[in-house]
């Protein structure tokens, strides 16, 4: 033992006014109590502004100086964090650089972390080079819950909190809060293990302390940085997430049996805290898809009371999957999403151990889910061959699933801007169409606008119901306002509704801009020559994006809102565009919101 001594009742300081090691696990906590706080002070501001703009049918517009201070505030912040280094993402599967925002934060919580390791931490003696080591490992043990916390996805405080209920973003600082655990716990092993003595003590293999603490640093290694590599997890999820919590639950075991003589300090505090949050959540998640999967009719007992329609569509790569929800319950088990939200689906009859997140493109005014997947891991490939076994032109199974609750999505309501702007590629649509429907069925925004990427003609046709349902809001919406002249004129002075202008742009790589032949298409034909006005096909892909993106922020009578969904290449040119035109000032405000396929 140091002589400076691990006991509670000394004191939070020595005699030389140096923290004792305990003393920093605190100032962690309430260093990241006060981060989340402000967090949270930011996100109630967005709700509150969004809350009068819906509330007053204001114009976002800032007229104000207070109003005016804040577009400018979060103008500047926006064009700081937004921008993403675009070097190095030929490859995201491998690699890509964060954005800004997520690398300055990083950074500040790596450089907060070594701070408090080395904050008048002298290292003169072997006691000194001890009680380093135990501040370390206190450090270490502090973190866990926040891994677990950033993990989570019914308990995540966090994300309630801060408003970040995104899983890149969550699951992005999961990686760095972890990666800082090694940081620390690296030091604590390099710090205990110093000078003849310490080493001999460690290579003896009698020694079940240092043993434990090799074996744990070891495991965490391994959970942290090596088996969560990107390609792997990317490319073997299921592998990756089953070794992810069984390392963890060795990790957590290990780390009881390092601390053991430690248990009168708190040291196994942190650890159950961050058991009891595991734990904790995924009980509730069982309780909550219990409740919501489990059916009581007399006709059709049993655990899945949702079915599902997957339709493998002609090009054999691409799977829809409809969910009705009108006789799947009522009252309280009513299932319901907003915009933009990501379902977590099971096929127990396929694949019973696992479960993939699907964006919701329908809205729940349909009464039933839509979402669309790419078959590109086992799982999809699996449900396309059981719907379609043979090469055919359309082929439809039905499968029994369990459905959890939605979860993600946008923080702030789409509604709040009069100017709604979705670029996606591919199968993003789900989150776009999701989107912009949305925004139709109210009577806020007088532009909205779509850019889409596809890679052929064809792939419009999947999205055919939801592009009919768009356009039919979208006419009954022009013929509301045309009607009612008289409720127009009773709305705030600051706002004049007018005529919403929806335009899509879609661009096709392959510049076949003309229906393939064996693709049944001539319902779509005639949708797009119906509405030639508003939809308007490109071929090849956007060659001046920012230029489109500029017009629609030009245009705009206040703040913008963007919605992105696509690879993580699209995701930082947008922001990278916007944050320049932001930087400029050439815009009245703008917010982005980004979906990735994957993390």
């Amino acid at each position: 033992m140091s002589s400076y001594g691990l006991d509670v009742d000394v004191g939070n300081f020595d005699e030389n006014d140096n923290p004792e090691p305990y003393y920093m696990d605190r100032m962690y906590w309430a260093a990241m109590g006060s981060f989340i706080g402000l967090a949270f002070v930011l996100r109630a501001s967005d709700y509150l502004l969004g809350w009068i703009r819906l509330r007053r049918r204001s114009s976002s517009r800032s007229h104000s100086a207070l109003s005016r201070l804040y577009t400018t505030c979060t103008s500047l912040g926006r064009s700081l964090t937004y921008p993403t280094p675009l070097i190095l993402q030929r490859h995201p599967a491998f690699f890509s650089l964060p954005s800004v925002g997520r690398t300055v934060l990083a950074l500040l919580y790596l450089g907060f972390i070594l701070a408090l390791c080395f904050y008048k931490q002298p290292l003169k003696t072997d006691a000194d080079w001890e009680n380093a080591g135990f501040r370390t490992g206190w450090l270490a043990l502090a973190q866990l819950p926040m891994v677990t916390l950033l993990a989570s996805r019914r308990l995540n405080v966090i994300a309630f909190l801060t408003g970040s209920s995104s899983s890149v973003s969550l699951n992005f600082f999961h990686r760095w809060v972890a990666r800082g655990v090694v940081l620390t716990a690296s030091l604590h092993w390099l710090y205990m293990s110093r000078g003849s003595s310490n080493l001999d003590s460690v290579l003896d293999d009698t020694n079940t302390l240092d043993s434990n603490g090799i074996g744990g640093w070891l495991v965490l290694a391994w959970l942290a940085l090596f088996s969560s590599l990107r390609p792997l997890r990317r490319r073997f999820y299921e592998i990756f997430f089953a070794n992810h919590v069984a390392s963890a639950i060795v990790l957590f075991i290990i780390l009881l049996l390092h601390t053991t003589d430690y248990t009168q300090l708190m040291a196994h505090d942190y650890i159950f805290i961050a058991l009891g949050l595991y734990i904790g959540d995924v009980i509730v998640r069982w309780i909550i898809i219990l409740f919501f999967n489990i059916s009581f009719s007399r006709e059709r007992p049993g655990l899945c009371r949702f079915t599902a329609s997957v339709r493998v569509m002609p090009d054999l790569e691409t799977i829809l999957i409809e969910i009705p929800t009108t006789a799947a319950g009522r009252g309280i088990r009513r299932y319901k999403w907003k915009p933009g939200q990501h379902v977590t689906i099971s096929f127990p009859t396929v694949a019973p151990f696992t479960s993939h997140p699907f964006t919701v493109s329908s809205l729940p005014k349909d009464e039933k889910m839509l979402a669309q997947e790419v078959q590109e891991d086992k799982t999809d490939q699996q449900i396309g061959v059981t719907a379609a076994p043979a090469p055919v032109v359309t082929a439809t199974a039905s499968f029994p699933v369990l459905v959890d609750l939605p979860h993600g999505g946008p923080t702030r309501d789409w509604n709040q801007f009069e100017t709604v702007l979705a670029v996606v590629s591919g199968v993003g649509a789900t989150f776009g169409f999701s989107v912009i429907r949305d925004v139709l069925c109210q009577s806020r925004a007088n532009q909205v606008k779509m850019i889409w990427c596809v890679k052929r003609y064809a792939d419009i046709g999947h999205f055919e119901d939801q592009l009919r349902a768009a356009l039919a809001e979208h006419t009954e919406r022009v013929s509301n306002v045309q009607q009612d002249d008289e409720k127009c004129q009773n709305l705030a002075a600051d706002y004049h509704p007018v005529l919403s202008n929806l335009s899509i742009d879609i661009f096709i790589s392959d510049c076949a801009t003309e229906p393939s032949i064996a693709t049944s298409v001539g319902s779509l034909s005639g949708i797009l020559n119906a509405h030639a006005d508003m939809i308007h096909l490109v071929a090849g892909k956007p060659s001046d994006l920012r230029g489109d993106i500029g017009r629609v922020l030009d245009q705009a009578a206040g703040e913008t809102g963007v919605a992105v969904c696509g690879s993580a290449s699209l995701s930082a040119q947008v922001k990278n565009i916007v944050a320049a035109l932001l930087s400029g000032g050439a815009t009245a405000g703008c917010w982005v919101h980004s979906e990735q396929f994957q993390a």
